[in-house]
């Protein structure tokens, strides 16, 4: 009788100690897995990126980030600095919001678009307030093989300066190189319709550049 009450405390001892081990192992596991998948979806929100493209005849650089304003997540503002041969430079600011559009690998975002352009003749500055939207077709989302596109446009109103419209339309395929470099090719016609009926070519051409994730 001792010896059968005696086995059953062992036994119990060690399937309290079995239950114990188990539950600190899955609070380890949760502990561990927690930030880890919180600090994978800060990344993801948070991520930030340098970009450099060239052309022939042109150059642009471009700092992307996310942004709170109008309290969306996926809201993303835009800085960039174009230069041509004719040296001509032009400043632009975006602010591109996410949209009820997006669906599966297709990703819509659109906003306003701000341009300060300084033309190489004296006397033709333009500012244009542009709007429009960005497309992104994810072909395969592992490993960063995308189409993107973008057109903006301002009117006539919204134009002021030496123009009366702005139209900057963009394609360009895009793959990730590595974890932090994303490598793309592509299409931009970017011009300027100046008083007098006069067109003004910023960029019609291919170009190729390179996207550096900061994160």
């Amino acid at each position: 009788m001792t010896r059968s009450l005696g086995d059953a405390m062992h036994t119990l001892r060690l399937t309290s100690l079995t239950s114990l081990t188990s539950l600190t192992s899955l609070a380890i596991a949760v502990a561990f897995a927690a930030p880890t998948y919180s600090q994978e979806r800060a990344d993801a929100e948070g991520e930030r990126s340098l970009e450099l493209t060239l052309s022939e005849e042109t150059a642009q650089l471009r700092y992307d980030a996310p942004t709170d304003v109008w309290g969306q997540q996926d809201n993303r503002m835009s800085y960039a600095v174009f230069l041509s041969e004719e040296r001509d430079v032009v400043g632009s600011a975006a602010l591109l919001m996410g949209s009820d559009l997006s669906l599966g690998a297709l990703e819509v975002k659109f906003g306003p678009q701000a341009y300060a352009a300084l033309l190489d003749e004296e006397n033709e500055d333009v500012f244009a307030v542009a709007l429009g939207l960005e497309a992104r077709f994810n072909l395969v989302r592992s490993r960063g093989i995308a189409i993107v596109g973008s057109a903006f446009y301002s009117p006539d109103v919204l134009t002021f300066g030496s123009a009366d419209n702005l139209t900057d339309f963009m394609a360009r395929a895009e793959m990730r190189l590595n974890e932090r470099l994303t490598g793309f090719a592509g299409y931009r016609w970017f011009e300027l319709d100046l008083l007098m009926r006069e067109e003004r070519k910023l960029q019609n051409e291919l170009f190729a550049g390179v996207k550096w994730q900061l994160r």
